[in-house]
């Protein structure tokens, strides 16, 4: 979420694109929203939200057809399951309210309501994330009945995004460890199945200078020379899926070392080449950490 549009308390992100539901035996009855999808954070128990208040942004929706329609707008709960996470589904979809919640709309005429939320005032609820619809559908006698969606994200306390930024940004400060050495030779694999720790005693150590545990996935990426410059007679190559260290997901103890190994399954294509790849770390939220580390491989005839 972006940061500019945070509304003080609350972070509000609507999509513009319209969403419907028509039926295709008669598109001459439409609805539509520009009120897709809102996402909300900072909320506190016992508090109420009007998002127009707020800012400025109604529950729109508009008869999209060629017909006068009468429109119902009501809030539901979402089924079990089917929310993203980590929401959940809304406890009481009277947590949400709007006003007005009934509309007579003539073709091509939208119609406006305040949305409001309604926190109880129940402090267990704070670091809850939950997920509510409003459900904006014709009424009548008429068999042809046409709705619209819109889902309303909302946490109490700090959104999932904010939450995942200090996690990040606390796990970056916290770290302090070494991965030894900075590069590794192989300097006599073969076509096949090549343990570079049995056959020439050679591996990765990642040392943990820290208090608490380290946890990080070593991946190896292909060259770039954008961050180190390609040795003479070394050609990068692409696919590295031939490449895995054991460990892939290393844990290591506070003040402890762990070992890595590299164990290699050369592709034909490789004979009597010699190729390099660099090693990616990265958290296990997915932050890369480093890719400055080598791995120079010459492969026998």
């Amino acid at each position: 979420m972006q940061r500019g549009r945070r509304m003080g308390l609350a972070a509000v992100a609507a999509a513009a694109a319209f969403a419907g539901l028509a039926r295709p035996i008669d598109a001459g009855i439409a609805l539509t929203s520009q009120f897709i999808d809102v996402v909300l954070e900072g909320l506190k128990p016992g508090r109420s939200y009007n998002i127009r208040e707020l800012r400025g942004i109604p529950y729109t929706v508009k008869n999209a057809g060629t017909a006068p329609m009468e429109v119902q707008v009501e809030p539901v709960a979402p089924s079990s399951g089917s929310t993203p996470s980590p929401y959940e589904p809304v406890p009481d979809p009277n947590w949400l309210s709007l006003t007005p919640a009934r509309f007579r709309l003539s073709p091509g005429e939208p119609g406006f309501a305040d949305l409001t939320i309604n926190i109880p005032d129940d402090p267990s609820l704070i670091g809850k994330h939950y997920m509510g619809q409003i459900w904006a559908h014709t009424t009548g006698r008429s068999f042809l009945a046409v709705g619209v969606t819109s889902n309303v994200r909302f946490s109490i306390g700090k959104g999932p995004e904010t939450l995942a930024e200090e996690s990040r940004q606390k796990q970056m400060v916290d770290l302090n460890y070494d991965l030894w050495p900075a590069a590794l030779h192989v300097l006599k694999a073969k076509v096949g199945g090549y343990d570079a720790k049995v056959e020439e005693k050679k591996s990765f150590k990642l040392t943990n200078r820290a208090e608490k545990e380290l946890v990080v996935v070593l991946k190896a990426t292909p060259w770039r020379e954008s961050l180190v410059p390609l040795p003479a007679g070394y050609t990068k190559t692409e696919d590295l899926s031939w490449v895995r260290f054991e460990p892939a997901t290393v844990t290591v103890d506070p003040e402890s070392l762990q070992e890595v190994r590299v164990a290699l399954d050369v592709p034909e294509s490789l004979r009597g080449k010699k190729t390099a790849f660099l090693v990616q770390l990265t958290l296990p939220i997915g932050t890369i950490i480093s890719e400055a580390h080598r791995v120079y491989v010459t492969v026998a005839p």
